[in-house]
């Protein structure tokens, strides 16, 4: 792996708002990938999400709690699918030598 040890996704919210998470990429294996991504999407409860990010925007409108919420739950479902399609490879396989980061990212 060459010394990298954590992957950064960066995402847009299906509202457009810029989000990115950080995994440890463990030993670069998919099945290591995927069980980092799995952990990242069971931590995220999307309505407190919302209300922190509500609080670091000063956001006020329920429309606006509403829409992050729907977002989290949107970054939660493509990250855990963007998982299942790395568990499906074989867990041998170097993902960071094999895919190419626009790919993956």
């Amino acid at each position: 792996m060459d010394g990298i040890r954590f992957l950064n996704f960066r995402r847009k919210t299906s509202s457009g708002v810029p989000f990115c998470f950080t995994i440890e990429a463990g030993n670069g294996t998919a099945g290591c990938i995927a069980k980092e991504i799995l952990s990242f999407v069971s931590a995220v409860v999307p309505e407190k999400c919302a209300r922190e990010w509500m609080i670091q925007s000063g956001a006020m409108e329920p429309s606006e709690f509403l829409q992050a919420v729907s977002d989290m739950e949107d970054v939660r479902l493509r990250a855990r699918l963007l998982a299942l399609e790395l568990a499906a490879m074989n867990a041998k396989y170097n993902v960071l030598d094999t895919i190419p980061w626009d790919r993956l990212n």
